[in-house]
């Protein structure tokens, strides 16, 4: 690693990514690879959007987007939070919201860069074990925390965010 790179930076163990396989006609569920490939409606907005004014420096709040989606879920586009990617937006939740005196709880089978994140910005962390059924059990996420994360794809209760 280069001496450049912050103390910080050395401390942090690396993010691997899991396995890439090259050969044609696999879908990556691990990347969220879209099997159907791009919607035609989606080419079109494209097509229709790549201009001249591509040239131009981009809304640095992206209210179009942000009101868009706002109106999609019937919210304020002041509560919308866009970034440049899902990984972008984890990591201005993980450095503003979730740095509190007790620890932050996840799933020990989720998002492997969670604790790559905590490490990163000191945030205590506890993974909490899946059960035999590979499922959150809400029980075990109460105790005292600083936040939860529970990817939904973990929750299979429709009401476990507000069991909690």
């Amino acid at each position: 690693m280069s001496r450049f790179w912050s103390p910080l930076v050395h401390s942090l163990t690396p993010y691997v990514a899991g396995e890439q396989p090259t050969m044609s006609g696999l879908v990556k569920l691990n990347t969220n690879e879209n099997p159907y490939g791009t919607s035609p409606r989606a080419l079109v907005a494209i097509a229709e959007a790549a201009n001249d004014t591509l040239r131009l420096y981009p809304d640095p709040t992206a209210l179009r987007l942000r009101e868009v989606i706002a109106a999609r879920y019937g919210r304020d586009p002041d509560e919308v939070f866009v970034g440049n990617g899902s990984d972008e937006v984890l990591a201005h939740t993980f450095h503003a919201l979730l740095n509190h005196e007790e620890p932050l709880l996840f799933p020990d089978i989720t998002y492997s860069f969670y604790p790559t994140y905590c490490r990163l910005y000191g945030i205590h962390f506890r993974r909490i074990p899946l059960d035999e059924n590979m499922q959150v059990r809400i029980e075990d996420y109460r105790q005292s925390c600083g936040a939860i994360i529970l990817p939904e794809s973990q929750c299979t209760n429709r009401h476990c965010a507000t069991a909690l």
